[in-house]
């Protein structure tokens, strides 16, 4: 039980003390655990026998309140802790959804992009075979040039067309030949590209258009280069 000193007599070693019904009880020094704290006004825990009062000890109120405070506090910060881990869970479950969905629409955005681009390159041979049936060489050209730029978005959206299919389906060698026809072999020779290719019809035609514009050296290496394929 607790209670608080009332009086105390060092000299006599002795004192009485109340218990927090009011009660009295005497007591000696010898029964205080420790006895180099007891002071009028004390606060004690104790037992008694009778009137006497035994197994005596004085509390330190103060620091049995900052101990009980220390803990308060502890359960408080733990309790921080864990709504704080909870937040930090339920934001990083939230910023990983977002960035999914994030990850989905831009997907879905490419493969729009590039269908879009192959879509636009596929017109552009049709506009191709279109003029060179018309014997238009020149728009043919054209279009072949912008084939080629619409080729490099291909390039940028993961689609790939090599030079050797790029040539054969946009008809570069067509165009030459329909600049030849027309005699115009500056623009005819501009279409060839011999260093890249790697296909004997292609190389035998781009020889004979080299040859009417007077290049014998190129007719000659196309020529080889398409004996070099065929078997």
């Amino acid at each position: 039980m607790q209670g608080k000193i009332l009086d105390y007599n060092r000299d006599m070693k002795s004192g009485f003390l109340r218990d927090e019904s009011e009660n009295k009880y005497h007591f000696f020094v010898g029964d205080c655990t420790n006895p180099e704290k007891l002071t009028i006004g004390a606060n004690v825990d104790f037992e008694h026998d009778g009137e006497k009062a035994t197994k005596i000890t004085v509390i330190d109120l103060a620091r049995e309140i900052s101990e009980n405070d220390a803990q308060l506090n502890k359960k408080l910060s733990a309790k921080k802790s864990k709504k704080l881990i909870s937040v930090l869970l339920n934001l990083i479950l939230v910023v990983t959804i977002v960035a999914l969905i994030v990850i989905v629409i831009m997907s879905e955005m490419q493969k729009q992009k590039s269908e879009e681009v192959q879509k636009r390159y596929e017109a552009q041979i049709s506009s191709i075979k279109k003029y060179l049936l018309e014997g238009d060489c020149a728009n043919a050209a054209l279009e072949y040039d912008q084939a080629s730029n619409t080729r490099s978005e291909i390039y940028k959206h993961g689609a790939y067309y090599s030079i050797e299919t790029h040539a054969e389906h946009a008809h570069a060698i067509d165009i030459a030949e329909c600049f030849t026809n027309e005699n115009d072999f500056k623009n005819a020779v501009k279409m060839l590209n011999i260093k890249n290719a790697n296909n004997a019809d292609y190389f035998n035609r781009a020889s004979i258009i080299y040859k009417k514009a007077g290049d014998e050296e190129s007719a000659q290496e196309a020529h080889l280069k398409a004996q070099q394929i065929i078997p």
